[in-house]
């Protein structure tokens, strides 16, 4: 079990916590609401923060240390504990990602670092239930430091050729080290026993991976080290920075792509209805720790997302970027949100706007039909 909140002034209860998923369950973590279930605990303490103005009572953080403590202290999370208990956006929201926050709000930081543990090693052990990564329309941006528009060599959405299937062996290249789960749904998982194992995504730089990498799922990144965490844009921590991005159509009201250059908001900037103080998540202080300790990040496009540098599908990796500036703007609803600009590195292959090829189109296509 992992050290959680070294640095506040918590105890452990009289009673000692549970160490079950049942014991969990049916634990009443809130005294004055025993009947209540873990995620609703955290959504009330969550809501008590935003009407005290982003202040959490001694109180709360004492039930929230327990709810993380009991979490830590489980051998394994199954996938239905994770689903019926809402345990991903439980994390998420002590991460400061509650869904449309309308005002500002921050758990202290040993919290939200053992909650980002937590969420980090159900990303890694659970299957999950993955959309691949492909969107409609391309919408033209051009704009300051655009790439040229002779080398804009961007496929077709709609162009693949002779189908596949999911055991050509060159889906099962790329799909290596994953497992394939069919159960009413599809879901994938990293293969704790495949050689080599997954490589950190913890790691500043390219981590090995060159331009213009591609893949059909975001399970297949975190195994080869480009972006680790299954769903948020944002990979990093508030005390490490952020290692990755994901560029995709979230904030496509707020993001601006210009190819080498980059406007990427923090996470959760639209629903915010504070027009002073913007929404600080646990990924929003990793980008700006980045900027502080002046680290490139790495940036992947989503085929989610609307911009004419995207990929027709899956995520493609189109280097290093840093960020040069952050700027306080304000959303449709007049809120005031962070965004970052981030500029291209220098001395790079050029992005690869031909990938994903006819091949990978193929790859994404037979684990889409099949």
């Amino acid at each position: 079990m992992l050290p959680i909140a070294s640095n506040l002034r918590l105890k452990a209860q009289a009673q000692e916590l549970p160490n079950t998923e049942d014991g969990v369950c049916e634990f009443a973590f809130d005294p004055d609401f025993p009947s209540r279930r873990m995620w609703q605990v955290v959504a009330r303490c969550t809501l008590q923060m935003i009407k005290s103005g982003g202040k959490i009572s001694d109180r709360d953080s004492q039930i929230i240390f327990n709810v993380l403590q009991a979490l830590n202290s489980l051998e394994n999370i199954t996938v239905e504990f994770d689903t019926t208990q809402r345990i991903r956006p439980l994390l998420l929201s002590i991460l400061g990602e509650t869904p449309r926050p309308t005002m500002p709000y921050e758990y202290p930081e040993p919290l939200q670092q053992t909650a980002a543990i937590i969420l980090a090693r159900i990303d890694e052990d659970l299957a999950v239930e993955q959309e691949l990564e492909q969107a409609g329309s391309i919408s033209p941006e051009p704009g300051p430091t655009a790439l040229n528009p002779s080398k804009r060599r961007r496929t077709s959405r709609s162009t693949t050729p002779a189908s596949t299937t999911i055991d050509d062996p060159t889906v099962k290249n790329v799909m290596r080290g994953i497992i394939i789960l069919e159960n009413g749904r599809r879901t994938y998982r990293l293969d704790p026993n495949y050689k080599p194992a997954p490589r950190d995504c913890n790691v500043i730089g390219h981590n090995g991976l060159t331009v213009g990498q591609w893949w059909p799922l975001r399970v297949c990144a975190i195994r080869d080290g480009a972006h680790g965490a299954m769903i948020a844009g944002i990979a990093g921590g508030a005390s490490i920075g952020a290692f990755s991005i994901v560029v995709s159509s979230e904030y496509a009201d707020l993001d601006k792509d210009y190819g080498n250059t980059l406007y990427y908001s923090g996470s959760n900037s639209q629903a915010n209805t504070d027009p002073l103080n913007p929404v600080i998540t646990y990924a929003t202080k990793a980008m700006r720790l980045s900027h502080i300790m002046r680290r490139p990040i790495r940036v992947l496009r989503s085929g989610k997302a609307t911009s004419q540098y995207a990929p027709a599908k899956g995520l493609r990796y189109d280097g290093l970027y840093s960020i040069r500036r952050e700027d306080v703007e304000k959303n449709t609803k007049g809120g005031a949100y962070l965004r970052f600009q981030l500029v291209r590195d220098e001395g790079q292959a050029e992005i690869d706007l031909s990938r994903p090829n006819a091949r990978e189109r193929q790859v994404f296509d037979a684990l889409r039909n099949s």
